[in-house]
């Protein structure tokens, strides 16, 4: 009885050292620019995308810049411009708008730690998708409004973002759990064949 106590505590106590590798990766794209005309294709004009990692968690960062513009004249909306998705098996999920564009031209750029109601839905929307559905994106678009004549020009457009995977834990803290049983082991097996 001892010696399953010893077992257990030294069980507990080795499992409690076990560490976690905690792994984040950072994707970035980038395209030197697009023009779209909401005459010819209007609606999402992909830029680029960044397609996650199976175990990805959480985003924990995320920033935009894109130089932009609109056709020059006449009304004018910042919605009219650059968009990020979400996409659960190219079906979008959550989307949010990141540079609205002017007459002139203009850099701007987002990032993510600066808009908490965003990462929170954005985060949210992660967690709610099955993984079972296909694969997880991320999608950098323009969005050119389909009114006559409206148009949506960018230039070095980049998206960097970093996801955070699930805790996997590393194959040498295995090995040390194992080495320790069976040392545990051993040691329990050889006092009972001293005392006996």
């Amino acid at each position: 009885m001892h010696v399953l106590k010893k077992a257990g505590i030294s069980l507990a106590l080795s499992l409690s050292l076990i560490s976690l590798a905690q792994a984040d990766a950072t994707l970035t794209i980038g395209s030197s620019g697009s023009n779209q005309y909401a005459w010819l294709n209007s609606g999402s004009f992909e830029i680029g995308r960044v397609t996650f990692e199976y175990g990805t968690q959480s985003i924990t960062a995320l920033q935009t810049s894109v130089t932009l513009k609109d056709q020059g004249w006449g009304g004018q909306d910042p919605s009219n411009g650059v968009y990020v998705q979400l996409l659960s098996n190219n079906n979008a999920v959550y989307g949010f708008n990141v540079a609205g564009a002017t007459h002139d031209w203009q850099t701007l750029n987002f990032n993510l730690a600066a808009n908490p109601g965003i990462y929170s839905g954005l985060n949210l929307a992660l967690a709610g998708i099955d993984r079972a559905n296909g694969p997880i994106s991320l999608q950098f678009v323009t969005n050119a409004w389909g009114y006559p004549g409206w148009e949506l020009h960018t230039l070095n457009n980049s998206l960097s973002v970093t996801t955070s995977l699930q805790a996997v834990p590393e194959p040498e803290t295995y090995a040390m759990l194992l080495l320790g049983l069976g040392a545990i082991g051993w040691v329990s097996r050889r006092k009972t064949r001293t005392t006996a």
